[in-house]
């Protein structure tokens, strides 16, 4: 599944969510349960933020980086958790926001530091409104949310077959270019192909045109067995 894809799919999720709850608060009939109109928007907008962030992720990501997304998702779901929202419903969305991550620079950031950092801000929340025992439940869930995330990234990015080997005369026969190496070690990177036209300030169908000839001149036919190429000739 495309990353833009992801996204999209996961507003529409979270999108649905902020009706459905504030819905669900608004008509609660045990009255001592009920929470205040002006808590129940607040959780509305707040789950809304969070729908288009996941919405407008890719544009996000572009105009300035993964990190100012990703620290901007962080703060959203800390004041999500904060806020009181129904514990499983906030533990679903830090799980969520892992899996993204995990997917969008598990290889730069590393599945284990991504997944300590969410459990941290949720343990920071529910420490906050004083509710222990849901910070060493939820972080646990989370850590095992992070674990399979990993394992299913590392197979989704092993190559399926192995590279065609190229003999390293044909390798230095067809040297990459200076901008042909820094799109490869972008890629080796877990870069997309809309990650390295941001990162190199080119365009997408640029980055197409650079890895049609990274490919050619590697002898491979796909990212993985580029990837591959590239460490064991330790060409980035």
């Amino acid at each position: 599944m495309k990353r833009i894809q992801l996204g999209a799919m996961l507003a529409a999720v979270v999108g649905t969510i902020a009706v459905l709850n504030t819905l669900s608060a608004l008509s609660m009939p045990v009255p001592d349960k009920k929470p205040a109109p002006e808590l129940a928007l607040a959780w509305f907008a707040l789950l809304a933020l969070h729908a288009a962030f996941y919405l407008f992720g890719d544009r996000i990501r572009k105009r300035w980086s993964i990190w100012a997304y990703a620290a901007a998702q962080a703060f959203i779901l800390f004041a999500i958790a904060v806020s009181g929202i129904a514990g499983p419903l906030t533990l679903a969305l830090f799980m969520a926001a892992v899996i993204e991550l995990v997917g969008l620079v598990g290889t730069r950031w590393g599945s284990v530091r991504i997944t300590i950092s969410a459990i941290a801000i949720f343990v920071l929340a529910s420490l906050i409104i004083a509710d222990l025992y849901r910070a060493a439940t939820a972080g646990l869930i989370i850590a095992a949310t992070g674990l399979i995330t990993h394992a299913v990234a590392g197979l989704l990015q092993r190559p399926l077959t192995t590279p065609r080997a190229v003999p390293v005369a044909s390798a230095s026969a067809l040297p990459l270019s200076a901008r042909e190496t820094e799109v490869l070690r972008e890629l080796v990177n877990g870069g997309s192909n809309s990650d390295i036209a941001a990162a190199l300030g080119i365009s997408e169908r640029t980055v197409k045109a650079h890895l049609g000839s990274v490919y050619q001149k590697l002898g491979v036919e796909s990212r993985s067995a580029a990837v591959a190429a590239a460490m064991s000739r330790k060409l980035v």
